[in-house]
Parts: C-alpha cells; sequence; structure tokens
C-alpha cells in the first residue's frame, strides 16, 4: 500500500466506524431506560457530526504523503479490524440479543475506547491541518467514554 493510501484507508474505516456508532446508539437507544435513551440520542447525533467531519478530511487526503513513514502500519490496522464497530461486529451485538441498559451501555464505552485509541494512532496519518481536527474528535470520544462511565456506575449503583 502507498504510504498516500494509509491516510485515505483509516479515514474511510473512521467514518464507517461513526456510521455505525450512530447507528448503534440510535438502535439500542429505542427500548432502554429514559436516561439511556437520551444519552444515546445525544451520542448518535455526535457520532454523525464526526462522521461528515471525516468525510471532509477524505477529500483533501488523497494527496498526502505522511512525514514520517507508517511504521506502525499493522498496529493501527488490527486496531481497526478489531474495532466493536468496524465491519459485521456492531450488528452481532444488536442482533445476538436485546441488550440490558447496563449491557448496551457497555457496548458504548468499548466502542469509545476503541475509538479513542484508534484515532489517537492514525492522527499522525493525516496531514498536519487536520491532526487538530482528530484532535478535537478524540477530546469528543474522551467526554462520550466519560458520560457512558458514569451512566454505567449509575446504573450498577441502582
Amino acid at each position: 500500500m502507498s504510504e498516500k493510501a494509509v491516510g485515505k484507508e483509516f479515514l474511510e474505516l473512521a467514518i464507517e466506524i461513526e456510521r455505525n456508532g450512530y447507528r448503534f446508539y440510535e438502535l439500542a437507544g429505542r427500548d432502554k431506560s429514559k436516561q439511556v435513551s437520551n444519552i444515546f440520542m445525544e451520542l448518535a447525533g455526535q457520532e454523525r457530526v464526526h462522521e461528515h467531519t471525516f468525510r471532509d478530511m477524505l477529500a483533501h487526503v488523497g494527496s498526502y504523503i505522511p512525514e514520517s513513514p507508517c511504521e506502525n502500519y499493522k498496529y493501527v490496522k488490527s486496531l481497526a479490524d478489531t474495532s466493536i464497530f468496524a465491519g459485521e461486529q456492531a450488528w452481532r451485538l444488536l442482533s445476538e440479543k436485546v441488550m440490558t441498559d447496563i449491557e448496551a451501555v457497555e457496548a458504548g464505552i468499548g466502542f469509545e475506547k476503541d475509538s479513542i485509541l484508534l484515532y489517537s494512532e492514525v492522527r499522525g496519518m493525516v496531514p498536519r491541518q487536520d491532526q487538530d481536527i482528530m484532535d478535537m474528535i478524540t477530546n469528543e470520544e474522551k467526554k462520550h467514554l466519560s458520560e457512558l462511565m458514569y451512566m454505567a456506575n449509575k446504573i450498577r449503583s441502582g
């Protein structure tokens, strides 16, 4: 794979992850408690915004060559391939059984953790002007994680 294609490949994957996250939060939030449903609808909207941001970045990354060789490509690729919301994994989660509130929140926690890790690694594979955007999205995913952790603790404590 050419270095030019690396950033593009991971941005395409980020788009897929955000789209699947949006769908997960939208679908999983439908039959949950009002509290979980409300936070899932909010997160779904934010994931949709992230998807559009990544699409905008993808529009101009095609001619970009990373400053440093992509030495950790295999590592980042394995992160991407095992992400909860990459490929069909998200739909397996939703179709296996009806999730309880805590199961759905824990799945969201896994999604947010995967996203934070992946986006932190992908940051160096996009043009410098987009790295601030990657930082912003990563920070938003950290806020999502904090909200979900708070919700999980609240559910567990009854």
